[in-house]
């Protein structure tokens, strides 16, 4: 039993499958658990820029215990799916166009899910807005994703987030590619992805690769949807900016949640430190509390 009463099922295999994503039938890899309920509830994450998705296996795992069918992937360009020869020119718009809506329809033919949700961190909650993934789930849980503005970042994150906008285009046009390391992303991510990223926020606009306002994408978007923000997170997703995001999905049913890491007994988390193996198995009820409830609502 977990610490909160939740039963949890003996370990669900892990599968390693391929995924065909979009017009180009890009080969994305992916990591499918089918818990035992999986037919009945299944759920996609989808992650964050530059962030393989062995990040996510730990809490993909646990809802698996937990009976959720679970996929995990990486995007074109990063992680496992690195090896491409047009490294060079995948965009985030492949991303949202063709890597979500690839993933929803292979957790879909595995899983034969009644009910498919997405759980979107960083990132992936922008890149599902945008997505025609929108229109093929039930629901939607984004912890942790945000309007990468800087306004609405404050002091050293604020810093940052300037860093960011100003050197990383720069390392992309001098060394065709932005080197991972401390102060990038801790693997290879696709520059040209990276650089219209940097734009949405600079510009305060999402914008398609040719420059088109897409914001009213994210109104197609008309389920339950949980927005949660981690109340340490001030680095990567401020409330400010959590906020900013949420408000674009004007027709979904939202509910905004804080998570508050004394709630759970530890003192950070941060931005990552949810999906961590050593997290509290009390906000892993709570995540599984908040998808069963944008699942069926």
């Amino acid at each position: 039993m977990s610490s909160s009463g939740l039963e949890e099922r003996p370990q669900v295999r892990e599968e390693r499958v391929a995924l065909r994503a979009g017009p180009d039938r890009r080969t994305l890899a992916a990591h499918v658990w089918l818990g035992d309920r999986a037919q009945e509830r299944s759920v996609v994450f989808a992650g964050g820029i530059g962030a393989p998705q062995r990040y996510l296996r730990a809490l993909a795992g646990g809802l698996a215990r937990r009976g959720w069918g679970v996929m995990t992937f990486d995007y074109r360009g990063v992680g496992e799916s690195h090896e491409t020869a047009d490294y060079l020119s995948i965009l985030a718009d492949d991303w949202a166009h063709g890597d979500l809506p690839a993933a929803v329809e292979g957790l879909r033919a595995l899983s034969g899910a009644r009910r498919l949700v997405v759980f979107a961190h960083s990132v992936g909650g922008q890149l599902f807005g945008m997505s025609p993934a929108t229109a093929q789930v039930d629901g939607a849980l984004l912890v942790g994703a945000q309007r990468g503005i800087p306004r609405l970042f404050r002091g050293a994150a604020r810093a940052r987030v300037e860093y960011a906008y100003r050197v990383f285009p720069l390392l992309a046009r001098v060394f065709g590619r932005i080197p991972h390391g401390r102060f990038t992303f801790p693997e290879p991510c696709p520059p040209r992805a990276v650089v219209q990223w940097i734009a949405w926020g600079r510009m305060g606009v999402f914008t398609d690769a040719q420059g088109i306002d897409v914001e009213e994408r994210f109104a197609r978007f008309e389920g339950p949807l949980v927005c949660a923000h981690v109340e340490d997170d001030l680095g990567f997703a401020p409330p400010a900016a959590v906020d900013a995001l949420a408000a674009l999905y004007t027709r979904a049913r939202l509910t905004r949640v804080a998570i508050a890491p004394r709630d759970y007994g530890v003192d950070r988390l941060g931005h990552f430190g949810l999906f961590s193996p050593r997290a509290p198995r009390r906000l892993w009820d709570r995540i599984d509390g908040w998808l069963r409830t944008v699942a069926d609502p």
